[in-house]
């Protein structure tokens, strides 16, 4: 019998400590008695430390899209 293997994930606090090709998840917290809810994932293309924005190629639309890190969190999924 196999066993379902669920990605670890780590929350990334600073954009510098992601790199090109890294999968990430951004999560949008919708209250304190919910968990949080993954709005993308993908893989960075690009970052801007300077003003919180991460560039990822989305998984679900195969386009590049922005990540605003003063809106969601971002977690790499291992």
């Amino acid at each position: 019998m196999l066993k379902d293997v669920t990605p670890r994930t780590t929350r990334i606090r600073a954009l510098d400590q992601l790199h090109r090709g890294d999968q990430i998840e951004a999560r949008l917290s919708v209250g304190p008695a919910y968990d949080d809810v993954v709005i993308r994932r993908g893989s960075v293309q690009e970052t801007a430390p300077g003003i919180g924005v991460v560039w990822i190629m989305d998984q679900l639309s195969g386009m590049r899209k922005a990540i605003n890190t003063d809106e969601c969190s971002v977690w790499r999924v291992a």
